[in-house]
């Protein structure tokens, strides 16, 4: 593919509601749209969208170093699996900013291919994924702060077709997490997979505390219960706890995801395609894991429309009709730069449509 355009902006979106983590509230997000034209007019999209605690760079780094590779695309001669050595060298330390330019370039040859950006990912994935998905399971995110309200959501959530949730941990007081999960799991009932995410809140004996307090609700995991670089003790605690471990934050960046699987540290990864330099590498990632006996979901980072369906392709890539990702983004802005992922029964679907299927 030639290149004849390439321009990257800052994108500023107002959450709908605050995003409550436990490194604080957060009220809007900033991430970097980058667009691809062809000599032909076709255009390709990709987002650099990096989130804190995930070891990437800013987004005003992400924005400068996209800004300074418009020259290095335009007028290149360039495929998404094959970059000019000037434009490797250039993202090799910046993967959101890496992830945009795949992105882009994905969508763009999957537009020119005039097939769903899944089957481009897929055809270049190998003998390790499975059939292509139309219709990928998802998971939904508890955002409500008090029991009585968050057991009313859960039963929204149930009721609506869902087969997994997600509840942030890593409350100051652990009496104020198994609160929220217990009344999570009563709204939710037995045959919906209920998942934590402490996002690496707690000390090694805090996380063996609180895996023992949470066990009887019947976790199907929780993501990453300690710091991301503390590897050793994620590896200690998987061999006590009683409650599947994933890895979130510490499987950012493609090295700790090699040394969680090396260790056997972990029973799940959560893979995001946005801090791990694109789709593609997510699922060259997520091969390794399958190989490792490790199970694989793939989520968002908050991206605006264009990141959400660019890992919504993914999933649907690596084809795994038993595991719900976290992907839907439908209603979770204000206002999205095009139709943020919807979930309509626990369930996104893949248009039938050349590359992302939107245009920003």
């Amino acid at each position: 593919m030639r290149l004849v355009a390439a321009q990257a902006r800052l994108v500023r979106l107002r959450f709908a509601r605050p995003v409550r983590t436990a490194r604080g509230d957060f009220t809007e997000r900033e991430t970097v749209l980058l667009e691809l034209r062809d000599a032909e007019g076709v255009r390709g999209f990709g987002e650099a969208a990096p989130w804190p605690g995930f070891g990437t760079e800013t987004v005003q780094q992400a924005h400068a170093s996209l800004i300074a590779a418009e020259a290095l695309l335009c007028g290149a001669a360039i495929e998404p699996g094959a970059w000019t050595p000037e434009l490797d060298t250039h993202l090799r330390d910046a993967p959101a900013a890496r992830a945009a330019v795949q992105g882009a370039l994905c969508d763009l040859a999957a537009r020119r291919a005039g097939c769903p950006l899944a089957d481009l990912l897929a055809a270049g994935a190998g003998e390790a994924r499975e059939a292509v998905l139309r219709r990928v399971p998802t998971s939904a995110l508890l955002v409500a702060r008090e029991p009585g309200a968050v057991r009313a959501e859960a039963v929204r959530i149930r009721e609506s077709g869902h087969r997994a949730v997600k509840i942030k941990l890593g409350s100051p007081s652990l009496d104020d997490d198994v609160a929220r999960a217990r009344a999570a799991r009563e709204g939710l009932g037995p045959a919906v997979r209920l998942r934590g995410d402490a996002n690496g809140a707690w000390s090694r004996r805090d996380a063996r505390v609180a895996l023992e307090a949470l066990a009887e609700l019947g976790f199907d995991y929780v993501e990453q219960p300690l710091a991301a670089d503390d590897f050793e003790g994620c590896a200690e605690l998987h061999r006590v706890a009683p409650v599947r471990i994933a890895a979130d934050e510490s499987v950012a960046s493609e090295s700790g995801a090699l040394r969680l699987l090396a260790t056997g540290a972990v029973d799940v990864m959560v893979l995001k395609p946005a801090t791990l330099g694109g789709p593609a590498r997510a699922l060259a990632i997520a091969a390794r894991a399958r190989q490792a006996g490790v199970e694989v979901v793939f989520s968002h980072t908050f991206e605006s429309a264009v990141g959400a369906r660019h890992v919504l392709q993914c999933a649907a890539a690596w084809g795994d009709p038993d595991a719900v990702h976290g992907l839907c983004t439908d209603g979770l802005f204000a206002s999205d730069v095009a139709a943020s992922v919807a979930c309509p029964g626990g369930l996104a679907e893949i248009a039938d449509a050349p590359g992302l299927g939107i245009t920003p």
